[in-house]
């Protein structure tokens, strides 16, 4: 029993390590990067995106938790993009991920770091930087536009886009929340758009409410169609 608990408690430290969260990033970059060289995947709507975010210097790129994974491969905009990024120890593993993609984080979820997060990005967007958001990160609900998103677009009069991608050739993570899809190597698939969307001034919550969950439906009905 004793022995037992010392592997135990040496796996525990070890997995703690910075290194073990750079190595693991480093493979999921890699594995992003084969699976993006090797798939033939349609891109719709990232050209519309840049011209948008040029015109208005910068904008808010939205995805979902279970869609994030191949979007730093399919991501060329000249432009500076930081994403918030959750403390937790898979957000360490994902800002690595990210910064191999030269995408920054900003760290903060909506449980920690919530409130000097949202002045990060707030600072961010209105310096010109595009600021990337996975609307139902951390934990869910899945799928589910959160109303601080609308609230950045209208604090700073940026525009909003959803993107998500899809693929028939991927594993789906049923046992995980977000049922994240993982293409496999020569994956056939998709990445779409959703149109941009700007939050004008003095608008009631109701309107707003109206916007975001209009919003969560055009980007869900890419998501499974």
């Amino acid at each position: 029993m004793e022995i037992k608990n010392t592997i135990k408690h040496l796996r525990q430290k070890i997995t703690k390590q910075p290194f073990v969260f750079d190595l693991l990033g480093r493979i999921a970059a890699l594995y992003v990067w084969l699976v993006g060289k090797t798939g033939r995947f349609e891109v719709h709507g990232l050209d519309e995106f840049e011209k948008i975010t040029e015109e208005n210097n910068g904008g808010i790129f939205v995805t979902w938790h279970g869609r994030a994974l191949m979007l730093p491969f399919f991501w060329r905009n000249k432009r500076l993009m930081k994403a918030l990024v959750s403390p937790h120890n898979d957000g360490r593993i994902i800002a690595k991920l990210l910064r191999i993609f030269h995408i920054y984080s900003i760290d903060g979820s909506s449980d920690r770091n919530a409130r000097a997060a949202a002045l990060d990005i707030v600072r961010e967007l209105e310096n010109g930087t595009i600021v990337s958001l996975i609307s139902d990160g951390p934990r869910g609900p899945r799928m589910r536009l959160n109303k601080s998103v609308i609230y950045f677009a209208q604090k700073t009069g940026k525009p909003i886009m959803g993107f998500t991608y899809s693929s028939k050739n991927a594993l789906v993570m049923k046992r995980s929340w977000d049922a994240m899809l993982i293409p496999k190597l020569f994956a056939k698939g998709e990445v779409a758009a959703t149109k941009p969307l700007f939050v004008p001034q003095g608008m009631s919550d109701e309107q707003m409410e109206e916007l975001r969950v209009n919003f969560e439906n055009e980007l869900n009905d890419l998501t499974l169609d």
